[in-house]
């Protein structure tokens, strides 16, 4: 990958998110072609990133905005957030990050997408998973045939969220596990398919309040291939992707929140022989940062445009539909 020229002046908003603080600003600290100038918190009177060691800390997200030294922002505000605060960004003539989902509907993010060409600067949602050598090895493996026509998928991500002040419990915030771990789900059977499910059904367990805690869904994306998620905030840990055509069947644990230590995935041939296949491990939360400072320096397209996931936003829009949950 090429390194940008210099360092990319980094701002975050909002720098006292679990997300920030366990990944993405280590991402940040631990790239040689980054450098983080300011942070801001509402909550914390150092910014909330203080051992990062920012060059500023801010109280108000506009007084990051408005440090020239900021290039780029980094927003991981609740998804009900996400549009106003990335508009905001763009104006102030700021590339963005934005926490995944990228938005809480398709139309928001279109709305962010626009404004972010307008002001010429680049929008991509931080989904890190894609960026792991291993996902990159299974869209290969996919591309190549090697699985033959594609029949069946199974994608579950569900574990326990039992922080109740959570904002992901709150639906005026974008609250609910498809919105956020179904995200993971439904992201690499679009990818593997190549195009959006012809039909979908989908099923829903409601929390008290008014956010979906568990979500089933199913997938019919035509000729003989379909695909079923599972995503929860009150099951087990569970990370699983399963990708099965007629000459092949590839399983992944620990699917979506890989690791270095995260290589191997296990094809199962036509015949019932196991192969183990290796990729490259690496930190997805550096390999994105990487990529997206590389985009901003060059000017170039990154490999998951805003409208992949716009595309997804609107698929998880129809699931949600599906389950009877209101717009």
């Amino acid at each position: 990958m090429p390194v940008p020229t210099s360092p990319v002046g980094w701002g975050v908003l909002g720098a006292t998110a679990q997300v920030a603080q366990k990944a993405v600003l280590p991402a940040i600290a631990a790239s040689p072609t980054a450098r983080l100038v300011a942070v801001a918190s509402e909550r914390a009177a150092d910014g909330g990133a203080g051992r990062f060691r920012p060059v500023r800390a801010y109280r108000a997200y506009d007084a990051v905005l408005d440090d020239r030294e900021v290039e780029a922002v980094y927003v991981p505000l609740p998804n009900s957030l996400h549009r106003e605060w990335v508009v905001r960004a763009a104006a102030a003539g700021k590339h963005v990050l934005c926490e995944k989902p990228l938005a809480p509907t398709a139309t928001d993010a279109e709305a962010m997408a626009m404004a972010c060409e307008t002001a010429g600067v680049s929008l991509l949602e931080a989904y890190m998973t894609p960026f792991h050598p291993r996902a990159i090895a299974l869209e290969a493996l996919v591309a190549s045939g090697r699985l033959g026509a594609l029949r069946f998928a199974r994608a579950a991500f569900t574990g326990v969220l039992d922080r109740r002040d959570d904002h992901r419990w709150r639906p005026e915030m974008g609250g609910g596990s498809l919105l956020d771990v179904g995200i993971y789900c439904v992201a690499p059977l679009l990818a593997a398919a190549g195009r959006t499910p012809a039909r979908v059904e989908a099923s829903a367990t409601m929390a008290k309040s008014g956010v979906d805690v568990s979500f089933s869904g199913w997938l019919d994306f035509g000729d003989g291939f379909t695909a079923t998620i599972e995503c929860s905030f009150d099951a087990p840990e569970r990370q699983l992707l399963e990708i099965v055509g007629t000459e092949g069947a590839v399983t992944i644990d620990r699917a979506y929140t890989p690791g270095p230590a995260d290589t191997a995935m296990m094809l199962r041939h036509r015949d019932g022989r196991l192969e183990e296949i290796v990729a490259g491990g690496a930190d997805p939360y550096r390999e994105m940062i990487e990529h997206f400072q590389t985009v901003v320096r060059r000017n170039t397209v990154s490999r998951r445009p805003c409208a992949v996931s716009i595309t997804l936003l609107a698929v998880l829009e129809r699931l949600r539909a599906a389950a009877g949950i209101a717009a």
